[in-house]
């Protein structure tokens, strides 16, 4: 009996180990979300750039939306230029990268490239006409960059994103430092325009921002604040979330009478592409927002009702926003208090 039970053992662990490769190889490989460029890709001013980059929090929204495992994978290069990304090996890092997911049949969601913004910076304290020289040079190694990038993810989402002036200046200030950031942006958008990439602008969003968002004076890089705000900006120009939260009001009911100064305002709040905002707003006018509950999907706030005052019903709505600026709304109509 003894020995029918050690047989039986190596049998069963004999075909547990012929089953592991076969698991290993049937298992669906993450998708891949791929940063390259220079240090605004990389995640440089985040504490932890790996999770509180642009690309990392972007791609991990994109595994929610999608319902799957994403790894990021950086390329990017803080310092690099134009020239530098096309000459000094990034480029080629970028297409071993695609090869590498193709080899895993791994989906690639998206491309982020931030460019040019050390070329902006290499402007500092050169004259003029060495202004339009180098200008003149970004402009040829942009467009030669962007184009191998595209040829070499093909028809994957591609991003690049714009610059911000931290400084806030005046961009119609002729050959002023903030005139030069919206030149480069002008020919970024038109680049990107070019092979079809989405364009995630940074200019006019950071713009009354940037004490929050950077850590200028000191350093021209993002803050954790300041890289959420990139990712959301890259979000909604990817154009994966087109549908609006659905929204639900529990508490108060439809028809309830206000018969007290306080009420618990509750709602549930679906998106697949994540809530970024809900808000209360009574005849029309903003009174306040809701919290996250711990429980999913559930927001809730205490209102101040204008109890006891007489007159019409009210009318009380919960509007939600995701983080691609859809909005979804629910009313329930009330009834003021009678004695």
């Amino acid at each position: 009996m003894r020995k029918r039970f050690v047989v039986a053992s190596i049998v069963l662990a004999f075909l547990f180990t012929l089953a592991l490769p076969l698991s290993r190889s049937g298992a669906v490989a993450p998708a891949v979300c791929i940063a390259a460029g220079d240090s605004l890709a990389a995640g440089v001013g985040s504490t932890l750039p790996r999770e509180r980059s642009a690309a990392a929090i972007l791609c991990q929204w994109s595994g929610e939306f999608f319902g799957e495992r994403t790894e990021l994978v950086s390329i990017a290069v803080p310092g690099e230029r134009t020239s530098s990304f096309l000459t000094e090996g990034q480029l080629g890092r970028l297409r071993e990268t695609v090869e590498a997911a193709q080899r895993q049949r791994s989906t690639i969601r998206f491309v982020l490239v931030s460019l040019g913004g050390n070329d902006l910076l290499a402007l500092q304290n050169t004259n003029e006409s060495e202004r339009d020289r180098a200008f003149a040079e970004f402009q040829m190694n942009l467009g030669e960059a962007l184009a191998a990038i595209r040829r070499t993810v093909g028809e994957v989402p591609l991003l690049v994103l714009t610059l911000y002036d931290p400084t806030e200046g005046d961009p119609a200030a002729e050959r002023s430092e903030s005139w030069w950031v919206a030149r480069f942006n002008s020919e970024l958008r038109a680049q990107a325009s070019a092979v079809g990439a989405s364009v995630v602008d940074l200019e006019n969003p950071f713009r009354g921002h940037s004490a929050e968002w950077t850590w200028w004076p000191v350093d021209v890089h993002p803050t954790n604040e300041g890289y959420e705000a990139i990712a959301r900006q890259a979000w909604k120009a990817l154009g994966w979330d087109r549908e609006a939260p659905q929204v639900r009001i529990e508490r108060p009911q439809d028809g309830e009478q206000v018969d007290r100064r306080y009420l618990t305002v509750r709602a549930q709040v679906t998106d697949a592409g994540g809530v970024e905002r809900v808000s209360m707003w009574v005849d029309g006018q903003e009174v306040g927002t809701l919290d996250p509950l711990s429980e999913r999907d559930e927001w809730i706030t205490l209102w101040e009702t204008p109890w006891p005052m007489a007159g019409p019903p009210i009318t009380l709505e919960v509007r939600a926003e995701d983080r691609a600026g859809n909005e979804g709304r629910a009313a329930v109509r009330l009834e003021r208090f009678r004695e």
